[in-house]
């Protein structure tokens, strides 16, 4: 069944969202579930669904797609006859992956998706830059990197394993951040 909500995915998603953050989000989310005895089904369906409201919609940055994607959700697992109790439990994880105060994660399935999510971030980092360059200044897209980057670090990985895991990866992002906001500050000196 998994491999339907994978075929699904893949098709719904914007092919560089799904090929440079869901795959990896999967991939950390089942290292954590596996380390950490979570439910795996859970944790894996999760991670391809937490957000799938970028496929079916124009989502623009500070949205809700946590929520939305929470009922996009709902209704693929009700399509494929997941049980109730399956899908309860993959709304929540998908609701809870950005950590907001109003949906923080509640169930250990829910906090590894959303520090699979944070960790996507390290994996992939230079699409976050392109992400923030649409519409930005270079140099406010390094601000902005470098704040997300730092908010993933000290906010999103909860888990000590996922911080572990992402510990050599931050160090260098933020090494070449750090290098990078030194041309920027001789530039406007």
């Amino acid at each position: 069944m998994i491999d339907k909500i994978k075929k699904l995915c893949e098709e719904k998603y914007p092919e560089r969202h799904y090929y440079y953050h869901i795959l990896s989000v999967v991939d950390n989310a089942l290292v954590l579930g596996k380390k950490l005895n979570a439910d795996l089904e859970v944790v894996e369906l999760a991670a391809y669904l937490h957000d799938i409201a970028w496929g079916f919609e124009e989502i623009v940055r500070d949205n809700n797609h946590h929520e939305t994607g929470a009922e996009k959700a709902e209704e693929i697992l009700n399509k494929f006859n997941y049980p109730k109790e399956t899908i309860d439990k993959v709304k929540h994880c998908v609701v809870a992956h950005r950590g907001r105060s109003d949906s923080k994660p509640e169930t250990l399935e829910a906090e590894i998706v959303a520090n699979a999510d944070a960790m996507a971030h390290f994996d992939a980092f230079p699409d976050l830059l392109l992400f923030f360059n649409e519409g930005n200044s270079f140099e406010d897209s390094i601000s902005e990197l470098s704040g997300k980057i730092e908010r993933d670090w000290a906010l999103k990985l909860t888990l000590p394993e996922a911080k572990e895991l992402s510990k050599e990866k931050y160090t260098a992002i933020k090494l070449l951040l750090n290098e990078m906001q030194k041309y920027i500050d001789k530039r406007h000196k």
